[in-house]
This record gives structure tokens, sequence and C-alpha cells, in this order.
């Protein structure tokens, strides 16, 4: 298994009814795509969520 490393994750969740949340979060991961697919699982989880918008290049930080 690789190394793991902390990402903080900006992510802008969609509702249904049109309504819109930006959210941060830390993740621990392997790597950006890993980071990126687990905000993204957490928040379609949501019945209401239409949509999670994550930008890779911008919108997760490698944390030291």
């Amino acid at each position: 298994m690789g190394q793991m490393h902390t990402y903080k994750v900006l992510a802008l969740v969609i509702y249904r009814d049109e309504r819109k949340l930006v959210t941060t979060n830390i993740v621990r991961a392997k790597d950006k795509k890993e980071a990126k697919r687990q905000i993204e699982r957490k928040y379609k989880k949501l019945p209401e969520a239409s949509e999670v918008i994550i930008n890779e290049e911008v919108d997760i930080i490698q944390l030291v």
C-alpha cells in the first residue's frame, strides 16, 4: 500500500431544489484522485444531492 497523505478538499454540492453548498473537508488518501472519490461518495449518499463538483487541479490541496 502506498503512503497516505492528508488533503484539504473544497467541494460544491448542488441539491435537487437548486440549493448550493460549498464545503471544505480534510481527508486521508493515497492521492488526489482517491481524495476526490471519498468526498464524492460522502455527498452523493445524501438523497437530496444531485451533483458534487470538485476541480482536482484547484480544489484539492495536499497538506504537510
